[in-house]
């Protein structure tokens, strides 16, 4: 069973990343739900994506089938893709996010939009952002490729 879960997971990992190539620019993972078969749950059990950091919990997906839950950190933390923390009205205007008072919405972009290393994953980030986290350890800047655009007027 384990065995078909890994197979799934890749095949969806392979999915989001060729989605997010393909857009060029940000992508919102209720456009993953909608475009990538098998990363979404219809019905239970559901996956999130939960990450804790100093006491608190931070959701950024859920109601994924296990192997979307297991694509999805495959993406992350293979540096597949990178992430971008967004206001969730970016979300409300593509058409929903999730509801949890913990969740930090994020939009997928390619590997290359990246301006951050973080010690989990690749990220794009504003100048304030990146400025706090070069206090960091761990944490390196990177000169982002072009993409057709990015989401950096929704940045946090």
């Amino acid at each position: 069973m384990k065995k078909h879960i890994e197979k799934e997971a890749n095949r969806i990992a392979d999915a989001i990343v060729e989605l997010v190539e393909r857009a060029d620019g940000p992508v919102t993972l209720t456009e993953v739900n909608r475009a990538v078969a098998g990363f979404a749950a219809n019905e239970p059990p559901f996956y999130s994506y939960v990450i804790e950091h100093a006491g608190d919990e931070s959701v950024y997906w859920s109601d994924m089938t296990e192997a979307g839950e297991k694509a999805f950190e495959k993406v992350l933390l293979g540096r597949r893709i990178a992430i971008q923390f967004v206001n969730p009205l970016l979300y409300f205007l593509a058409g929903g996010g999730i509801m949890d008072e913990n969740w930090r919405p994020i939009v997928l972009l390619p590997a290359r939009a990246a301006n951050l290393d973080s010690p989990k994953w690749l990220m794009r980030g504003s100048q304030d952002f990146i400025a706090i986290a070069m206090s960091k350890p761990g944490w390196r800047p990177l000169t982002p490729g072009p993409v057709r655009y990015t989401a950096d007027q929704f940045s946090l």
